[in-house]
């Protein structure tokens, strides 16, 4: 797996920072080769795509509800999950960014080495129980998985401290009995637990076991792409360079090259016909290359399922085509909130026997990301409502109408509001008919 590539493909660092993924023409001299490395670009689409498939599932805060004997520190721990102030959402987060980046991130889940508090006022105090560390497949370096495709054991490789600018590191081990620490300078270092699994939690960008712990990437084609997008944009801004400052040819015998002020001339033979001009490259090649940028962009899009974000001008979509795009995005989005809810209620409960206790923890992510179209809803709900349908189907159009136009509206209140409602037809329908109006008086003729 190429996980350098993705990992740079994201941030732009690495190769696309240094011209190193950029490739050498055959006819390209060394010094034209160093020179078109300096000052590449590289046009970053790989984390918008990334962040286009990660942000919607937090883009509110989930729903958590926890009771059991260490619930008090389980309300602390979501504050900070990691020892910095890092919430359980905010983590939750960076795990779903780099499980999307490179098909799986692991969420480990240790406890302070010495733990010294008497009570849990004092564990809290003393920020003294279990937190969470990221760990990518890149840290990734041994691994065991039983027949149900549950860890045995695992090896991971992090950096203990950079000398002289380069890094040394020491090894994690967690089985299902215990850890060690190697490489650390002072010999290894051991403990054990009781866990009944190791306390390494795997979060996976895919719904589809693949009964390993290092996955194909599912973004790895979008940033082989991004790379072949960096060339192409270099090849094109290098022949936008010799266009835009062509070389004047004049009529000598004297030299075949000569410098007239700033700009370098060409010489030809004064007996010719023609007379002094510029020259430059052709503007085919140039044409093509943009053509091929652009289609490149809409191809890593396309296999992001999200070529509907794009403009009308770049992807002609009819209106059916889009919305099957986006219902398959849509899906590809609940798969993945269900995969981040799995990952944290399993987090929660390796927490928790970690302290030799229990928790009853749930979290709810959202299952649906479309996108509602308000003014299209209240027209529809108007429409359905000029029909003087029964009143149960008024309440249910008032649960979308508020569910449209209110979608952040408190439980309380919408219970409040449906039972207004409710308690309206009830009095419409059990209010007396109005009386009818008298007769008139009938003419008996005797008036005069």
């Amino acid at each position: 797996m190429n996980y350098s590539l993705l990992h740079d493909a994201y941030f732009g660092s690495g190769g696309f920072a240094s011209g190193a993924y950029l490739t050498k023409h055959k006819r390209e001299s060394d010094e034209d080769y160093r020179f078109r490395c300096a000052n590449a670009y590289y046009l970053n689409y790989f984390a918008p795509i990334v962040n286009a498939l990660t942000d919607p599932i937090f883009k509110r805060e989930p729903l958590r509800d926890y009771h059991g004997q260490c619930e008090d520190l389980v309300q602390d721990f979501l504050q900070d999950v990691d020892g910095n102030k890092t919430s359980m959402s905010t983590f939750v987060k960076r795990a779903a960014i780099s499980a999307k980046v490179y098909g799986v991130s692991f969420i480990v889940v240790d406890m302070p080495r010495e733990n010294t508090a008497r009570n849990v006022a004092e564990m809290m105090e003393r920020r003294m129980y279990p937190y969470l560390m990221l760990m990518s497949p890149e840290d990734l370096q041994e691994y065991s998985i039983d027949k149900s495709g549950r860890l045995t054991y695992v090896v991971f490789r992090e950096i203990k401290k950079v000398e002289n600018g380069a890094p040394l590191y020491r090894y994690l081990r967690y089985d299902l009995d215990g850890w060690r620490i190697s490489g650390d300078g002072a010999g290894d270092v051991s403990g054990t637990y009781a866990l009944g699994c190791v306390p390494v939690v795997p979060l996976f960008s895919r719904l589809l076991e693949q009964k390993t712990m290092r996955p194909v990437p599912e973004m790895g084609p979008i940033a082989s792409t991004a790379k072949a997008l960096y060339n192409h944009c270099s090849w094109l801004g290098e022949i936008l360079r010799n266009q835009t400052f062509p070389l004047l040819t004049v009529p000598t015998l004297d030299a075949a090259e000569l410098t007239i002020g700033t700009n370098n001339a060409l010489g030809y033979n004064p007996e010719s016909t023609h007379q002094p001009d510029f020259i430059a490259p052709p503007s085919d090649p140039a044409s093509v290359l943009q053509t091929q940028i652009a289609s490149l962009i809409q191809e890593m899009y396309r296999m992001a399922s999200l070529s509907f974000l794009q403009s009308t001008t770049t992807n002609q979509m009819s209106g059916v085509a889009r919305q099957w795009e986006f219902e398959r995005t849509n899906q590809q989005l609940a798969n993945f909130a269900a995969n981040c809810k799995r990952a944290e209620e399993n987090v929660l409960q390796i927490f928790a026997a970690w302290l030799n206790s229990s928790i009853e923890y749930t979290v709810s992510y959202p299952d649906d990301f479309g996108i509602v179209d308000v003014e299209g809803e209240l027209k529809q709900a108007q429409e359905v409502l000029d029909l003087s349908l029964t009143p149960d189907l008024r309440q249910d159009v008032l649960k979308k109408v508020l569910a449209a136009y209110c979608p952040d509206i408190p439980d309380e209140r919408f219970d409040e509001l449906m039972e207004s409602l409710e308690k309206a037809d009830m009095d419409q329908k059990n209010s007396e008919p109005p009386e009818p109006p008298e007769p008139p008086t009938p003419d008996d003729g005797n008036q005069e």
